[in-house]
């Protein structure tokens, strides 16, 4: 958190205040601005206390490549992290903005990862953000890379339950992002191997070879189903800096969902609130699991 997004989270804690003392409002919308408002606080108290600190996570393998603690073959170590180093700056990417299916990812130089260790539990190695070049490192948890590597984990986690589970952060992400995950399960798959990822608020471990596979396959593009809705209803609330939004269509369904980075001022839509209108919404989902629901545009 830098002094620009401090201001901006300050107003926006000023906001939620006014939206929650309105008369009128529900018990369960009030329960969720109060709830907002002191999340937001509670970064700006850390902002003050100094406790950023550079994302790290490690990244540990098994199976055919892997001599116990003592090494992994280098070729499949050199590929096997680089394809990682590719995934985790598709998804950074993903989440910053729309990334297009070919050519350079953008802002790869300002989502780099290093090596920093040799991780311990089978062989692997240990990661960390690198340190932003203009010295500003926003709070845990709020830097592209930081968001990146916990999606990456919530994603290898999610590709082993259910539809519903992998919907959620399949959601999130663009569908070259996805294939760059994938392409990490093939190169494991492939190599005979699997691994183990660790975060700082995740962890999981596949538990053999065929696990991978089966979630290879789940991401495979012909699983996703991704699709343009148009729906009628009112906007009852919006978080700008989450981005997140809450509507009611005119049949009385609920429904949260996500505002598309192409929308440069979300906060455009708490001017308009229990207006009538129709809604351009992109669905996604998985298998045959509840759509997932992201603004594509603002209807104004």
């Amino acid at each position: 958190m830098n002094k620009s997004e401090l201001t901006h989270a300050q107003a926006e804690i000023s906001f939620l205040k006014r939206m929650s003392s309105q008369a009128g409002i529900s018990k369960l919308s009030k329960l969720s601005l109060e709830a907002r408002s002191k999340n937001i606080s509670t970064r700006i108290e850390k902002y003050w206390k100094g406790e950023a600190k550079l994302a790290k996570a490690a990244l540990t393998f098994k199976g055919a490549p892997v001599w116990g603690t003592h090494g992994v073959h280098a070729d499949f170590g050199s590929s096997a992290t680089a394809k990682f180093s590719e995934a985790i700056a598709a998804v950074a990417a993903s989440l910053i903005g729309p990334l297009g299916e070919r050519g350079k990812i953008p802002n790869r130089a300002q989502n780099q990862i290093l090596i920093t260790d040799v991780a311990i539990g089978s062989f692997g190695f240990e990661f960390e953000e690198a340190s932003p070049a203009d010295g500003q490192l926003p709070l845990d948890g709020t830097t592209p890379v930081a968001q990146a590597f916990e999606l990456f984990a919530e994603l290898l986690e999610a590709s082993t339950q259910g539809d519903d589970e992998l919907s959620e952060p399949i959601s999130k992400l663009g569908s070259r992002a996805i294939a760059s995950v994938a392409e990490f399960l093939d190169k494991l798959a492939a190599s005979d191997a699997y691994c183990s990822f660790s975060t700082r608020y995740h962890k999981f471990s596949f538990q053999n070879v065929e696990q991978v596979l089966i979630s290879k396959s789940r991401l495979n593009p012909e699983n996703i189903h991704e699709e343009l809705s148009v729906i009628s209803g009112r906007f009852l609330g919006t978080f700008p800096s989450d981005r997140k939004f809450e509507f009611i269509s005119d049949d009385g369904v609920v429904i949260h969902g996500r505002i598309d980075r192409s929308i440069e001022q979300p906060a455009v839509i708490n001017h308009h609130l229990n207006e009538s209108t129709k809604v351009t919404f992109s669905t996604k989902r998985v298998g045959k699991g509840r759509p997932r629901y992201t603004l594509a545009e603002l209807p104004w």
